[in-house]
């Protein structure tokens, strides 16, 4: 059976030289993954049709920013004490979670007819999950919205998160359960948000949160217990009516003291004061001019 597969390849491959008009990859890997602090070879097989001086070079690609990894004949510095090169392929010995990036070959074969050609690899490093960080809320009240949070970034590929309530599983399509009688609630398995809307007095009780990513043993954050309380319809009650009394009090207040004249009396002395202070000049003034006439 082996033999047979080594013959299908050499004859695809031969297949592929005579097909071929100008340099060809042929490595057919697209994306590597690897556990952290592993080796990972990244492929990038080629074939020629007349130049054998191709240039070959290999690019990391992270988000906008494009370094040299091979350049010139030679590995970069950088990874030169971890990388090798095996024939056109890279070999990366313990790789990180700051690998993880997309990998370009490119070949140049001037002399070919087609003179350029590349190839892109995904290069994945797989990292358990750390142990989450889950905000709760420790009370609230019935009737509102409550926001519970689970949140872990170490996960390589991202982590799942899922809800436990007194160690019993919270659905994430709730309605969908006939056996399920509270579907006030939502959870995202992607953010890890769990959202009352609206909160019961039923949904008391103990909260926790576990992250899954398939890769190690799952990791739960500590348990944190939520007391849900009723709203006081009796103290809003007799809160509103004190108010209303005060506010009644103050208004009779000052309809009695209006009555009894204290504010007007206030007003008129005011009055006087102001009308005795503008007369004296006239009756200086009077006084002088009839001086003056005798």
């Amino acid at each position: 059976m082996a033999r047979v597969e080594v013959f299908l390849f050499s004859f695809s491959l031969l297949e592929l030289i005579g097909q071929s008009h100008g340099v060809t990859i042929v490595s057919s890997d697209r994306d590597v993954e690897v556990h952290e602090f592993e080796t990972a070879v990244l492929p990038c097989e080629y074939i020629l049709e007349r130049d054998n001086n191709a240039r070959l070079e290999w690019k990391k690609i992270k988000g906008k920013h494009v370094s040299f990894v091979y350049f010139n004949g030679s590995l970069m510095e950088k990874y030169r004490d971890r990388a090798s090169m095996r024939g056109s392929s890279i070999v990366l010995n313990r790789v990180t979670r700051a690998d993880m990036a997309t990998y370009r070959c490119e070949v140049m074969a001037k002399k070919d007819t087609k003179v350029f050609t590349e190839t892109a690899i995904k290069l994945v490093v797989l990292v358990p999950p750390a142990v989450p960080t889950c905000k709760v809320p420790s009370s609230a009240t019935s009737g509102s919205a409550v926001e519970l949070a689970c949140k872990e970034s170490e996960g390589s590929p991202p982590s799942q998160y899922t809800w436990y309530k007194d160690n019993s599983v919270l659905l994430e399509h709730p309605a969908k359960d006939s056996t399920f009688t509270n579907t006030s609630y939502t959870v995202n398995r992607k953010t890890g948000m769990l959202i009352f809307n609206p909160i019961r007095k039923s949904n008391s009780g103990s909260y926790f949160c576990e992250a899954n990513n398939g890769i190690g043993q799952a990791q739960r954050c500590s348990v944190k217990f939520m007391q849900i309380n009723d709203l006081n319809v009796g103290a809003i009650v007799i809160a509103v009516v004190t108010v209303a009394l005060v506010l009644s009090l103050c208004g009779l207040g000052v309809y009695y003291a209006h009555r009894k004249g204290y504010l007007g009396k206030t007003k008129s002395s005011k009055e006087n004061s102001t009308n005795h202070t503008t007369a004296s000049p006239v009756t200086e003034d009077f006084k002088h001019t009839k001086s003056f006439v005798i």
